[in-house]
């Protein structure tokens, strides 16, 4: 099952920037003691996406000692793998523009680089700043693909991955997520579904049930019980 990891962020109201080496920590804060919780979107491999959800609001694995006061929906783990198929860089252009200036002022030099162009300090910090914002933004990608769902410790078919995030994500818009809403919707799959509009089926996800009457008719007769 693909993901549009971007239209995920966004569903799920999440406003800063995500790209690779980031980790951000969406909160939950709660009214209650020990039932404040939060959301890890951890993009330091640059390959893979992890979506985990943890106790507390700090991101950090708690103590033993103080998790033990959450509730056990919490205590459990509760994650998504998303493997990374388009980072939308979207930089081969500019690095093919500076080879190919580099490469005609090599030619007129005629000595290999020593006839380079020489750059005004304003173009040098403008070329700086472009290429510090295209590290910020775009990345996020448009195409991901769900390799692993574990919720509250089980592992989630890819028959229900589409149910499980569309559940998450509308728990991360509204500041609350309900690990136990997450698995009771993946115990609830059912034949035919919309999948949320960031989730596109990659297998038959819309397959229908053939309900045969001629099979089923007899189902729990036995001659001699009435």
């Amino acid at each position: 099952m693909q993901v549009n990891v971007k239209k995920f962020l966004e569903e799920s109201g999440i406003e800063d920037a995500f790209y690779p080496g980031k980790r951000l920590v969406h909160t939950c804060q709660q009214s209650g003691e020990f039932k404040s919780h939060c959301v890890v979107l951890d993009w330091r491999s640059p390959g893979k996406i992890r979506i985990e959800i943890k106790a507390g609001l700090t991101g950090r694995d708690l103590e033993p000692g103080r998790l033990k006061y959450y509730p056990v929906s919490f205590q459990t783990p509760t994650f998504v793998e998303i493997e990374v198929l388009n980072d939308n860089k979207g930089r081969k252009e500019d690095e093919s523009d500076e080879e190919g200036e580099s490469g005609s002022a090599s030619g007129k030099g005629g000595s290999g680089g020593k006839g380079l162009k020489k750059k005004s300090l304003s173009e040098i910090t403008l070329r700086a700043s472009n290429a510090f914002g295209s590290a910020i933004e775009g990345k996020v990608p448009e195409i991901g693909k769900i390799v692993e769902m574990v919720v509250l410790g089980t592992k989630i078919a890819s028959d229900a991955y589409a149910n499980v995030m569309g559940k998450l994500a509308h728990g991360m818009a509204h500041m609350k997520v309900s690990t136990t809403d997450m698995l009771a919707s993946a115990g609830k799959f059912v034949t035919k579904y919309m999948p949320p509009s960031f989730m596109k089926p990659t297998g038959d996800e819309q397959a229908s049930y053939k309900y045969d009457r001629e099979k089923n008719a007899d189902i729990g007769y036995r001659p001699g019980l009435m």
